[in-house]
């Protein structure tokens, strides 16, 4: 096994030492852009899962290569970015992590047939309550590798300028880590695979006021140690333009959810209605009401640009997720970012209500975000229904054209329902980078981050992290 990865990493080191190149092949331009990061850390608490606080010394090593393709027909790309993690005062010195993010989107037979396709490896976190970092070098058992696929072929006819008919399959698969268990009591973790067919018709540009789509959907999720979780859907969505600013939304229709013992089962009416409003280039908000599940909700998107380089937004959405859905929904990054918000798996169903607000944008040379959220999860499991509020504060500048510093502050609170609990995590880092020639990069940063953690018996608290990484782009 250890052969195999020292095999692969030297593979992945002569890949990074050819230069990057655009290649014309096949009616498409193919671009290959690798490079290779070298960090040190030392950090005072490495194991994350130990009640006995132990610091070490980490080296990592992460090439990457990163290839992009789009012709007329075909739009590919490739990010692969492995990482080597040496621990010189562990039992266990060695740890091989594969992150990979794939996409292809091609057109088979011209304006009829086409084929989508995805994969994803990746680490993330599986449980809220255990161990947790914002930090790779640290080590703990709650961060496992997930494998997403998906395999999506359709067909499209258009009807003149009348309307437009797509027929489309999708197969999506998500796999754990051997070995990756759920750790909250009584919950269930495992592998997933689902069948999704669907079928639709909507408006062409002969509709110019009324837009519509009519659609039929059937999907079938198979869990593993669960019982199947299936969804019908036939639906009506409309749109009518009242006017340059205003429009008038809705939809209605009828679905069944079918999870047994699950308090996700549904059958009957499904109806919401709203607007849309674009009284500028700058500002736009859609809001809709009604019943899309057992209960009334609604759903919200409002965005204003301040400049064309500044936004501020806010948005709410309820969804019933599943394993596998959480899974997809990003699985391109660890699902514990800076705002410490991202969503943990788990193979029970999950009714998730969440509230966003962010502020971004650029000033001069210095970039800026400012994030909030709020999320309630009601689950299957009561164990696992939860609050959590958090936000997260980053800024960048750059002070001339090789030095750049920036920083950030995030903040999360988790209220388990099941006992009354609150756990607090915050995490609050600098960096300095320096552009030692045109290819080349160092940085030096530090990280604290901290945790009121007094339901976690053997789970340590503060972190601190001090590293140097040199990044090369070939």
């Amino acid at each position: 096994m250890m052969h195999n990865k020292k095999s692969l990493l030297l593979l992945l080191l002569s890949t990074a030492a050819m230069s990057g190149r655009v290649i014309s092949a096949h009616g498409a331009n193919w671009n290959v852009v690798p490079s290779l990061t070298f960090n040190e850390t030392y950090t005072d608490n490495v194991d994350l899962d130990s009640s006995v606080r132990r610091s070490d010394f980490v080296t990592q090593i992460g090439p990457k290569v990163q290839i992009t393709g789009e012709g007329a027909r075909l739009k590919a790309s490739l990010l692969y970015a492995p990482n080597y993690f040496y621990y010189p005062a562990g039992h266990d010195k060695h740890e091989f992590r594969q992150n990979l993010q794939a996409n292809l989107s091609s057109e088979v037979i011209r304006d009829t047939f086409f084929i989508d396709a995805s994969a994803g490896i990746n680490q993330r976190f599986l449980d809220r309550r255990q161990a947790i970092s914002t930090e790779r070098v640290s080590r703990t058992s709650n961060r496992q590798t997930i494998q997403t696929y998906q395999f999506s072929p359709y067909a499209r006819h258009r009807f003149g300028s009348w309307a437009t008919a797509e027929l489309r399959y999708n197969l999506s698969y998500v796999r754990r880590a051997r070995g990756a268990l759920q750790t909250t009591p009584n919950t269930v973790f495992g592998n997933s695979l689902t069948h999704l067919g669907s079928f639709s018709v909507s408006s062409g540009p002969q509709f110019q006021r009324l837009t519509w789509t009519m659609s039929a959907l059937y999907q079938k999720e198979k869990r593993e140690n669960l019982s199947n979780y299936k969804t019908t859907t036939a639906r009506a969505d409309f749109s009518y333009q009242l006017s340059t600013m205003f429009s008038a939304l809705g939809s209605a229709g009828y679905q069944k959810r079918d999870a047994i013992g699950s308090f996700a089962n549904f059958k009957g009416f499904i109806w919401d209605a709203g607007f849309r409003f674009v009284p500028g280039p700058r500002t736009s908000v859609s809001f809709r009401y009604g019943n899309q599940f057992d209960g009334n909700t609604f759903s919200l998107d409002a965005l204003y640009k301040i400049t064309s380089k500044n936004n501020i937004s806010l948005t709410y959405s309820d969804k019933i997720q599943t394993f596998q859905s959480l899974a997809l929904d990003s699985n391109s990054t660890t699902n514990l970012g800076t705002s410490l918000g991202g969503n943990f798996i788990s193979g029970d169903l999950t009714r998730r209500k969440q509230w966003n607000f962010t502020v971004s944008g650029t000033r001069g040379r210095t970039t800026y975000g400012a994030s909030a959220f709020y999320s309630k999860f009601i689950s299957d499991k009561v164990v696992l229904n939860e609050k959590r509020y958090g936000g997260s504060v980053t800024i960048a500048r750059n002070l001339n054209s090789k030095l750049s510093i920036n920083g950030g502050f995030s903040y999360n609170l988790s209220k388990f329902l099941s006992d009354n609990v609150n756990d607090k995590f915050w995490s609050a880092s600098a960096n300095v980078n320096y552009k030692i020639s045109k290819s080349l990069i160092g940085t030096i940063g530090y990280v604290h981050s901290n945790r009121d953690q007094r339901r976690f018996g053997l789970l340590n608290g503060g972190s601190n992290y001090v590293s140097l990484s040199i990044s090369a782009a070939l």
